[in-house]
C-alpha cells in the first residue's frame, strides 16, 4: 500500500528500491586526477513499481502523483513504513489489455520518490 497526502491507495508494489541522492557544493577533478568534492546534503530516494489490483485505484494514484509540487508520501521501508515530504516523478507504465467493457487495464507504473528534506535533518 502507498499513501499520497493522507489518501491510501490499494495497489500492489511489485518492486521497491531505496537509495539516496547527493547534492554537492562542488565536485571537480583536479589536474592530478584527484577528485575533490563537498557534500551539501543527502536525500532519500525510492523507485516504486506498482501493480494494479483495481484499475480505479491505480488511476487515482497516478492522478495524485502527477499533481506535482511537494507531496506527503508513505511507503514501506524495512519492516515499517516511512512518511516523507517528497517530489514524485512519474515513469512509464504499460497498457496490459482492454477488457470487453472497454476498460483499459494499465499496469507497471514506476514512481521516483525523492525526499525534499536532507537525511541530515532526520528525513
Amino acid at each position: 500500500m502507498i499513501q499520497i497526502d493522507g489518501v491510501a491507495y490499494d495497489v500492489g508494489i511489485t518492486d521497491l528500491q531505496r537509495g539516496e541522492k547527493r547534492e554537492y557544493k562542488y565536485d571537480l577533478v583536479a589536474e592530478d586526477g584527484t577528485r575533490r568534492f563537498e557534500t551539501r546534503a543527502r536525500y532519500r530516494t525510492y523507485d516504486v513499481t506498482l501493480g494494479s489490483l483495481r484499475q480505479s485505484e491505480y488511476d487515482a494514484l497516478r492522478r495524485a502523483a502527477a499533481a506535482g509540487g511537494v507531496l506527503r508520501v508513505t511507503l514501506p521501508d524495512g519492516q515499517e513504513e516511512v512518511t516523507l515530504e517528497a517530489q514524485v516523478e512519474l515513469g512509464a507504465d504499460a497498457l496490459g489489455f482492454i477488457e470487453a467493457d472497454g476498460t483499459n487495464r494499465w499496469d507497471g507504473l514506476t514512481l521516483t520518490v525523492t525526499g525534499v528534506r536532507p537525511l541530515e535533518d532526520g528525513q
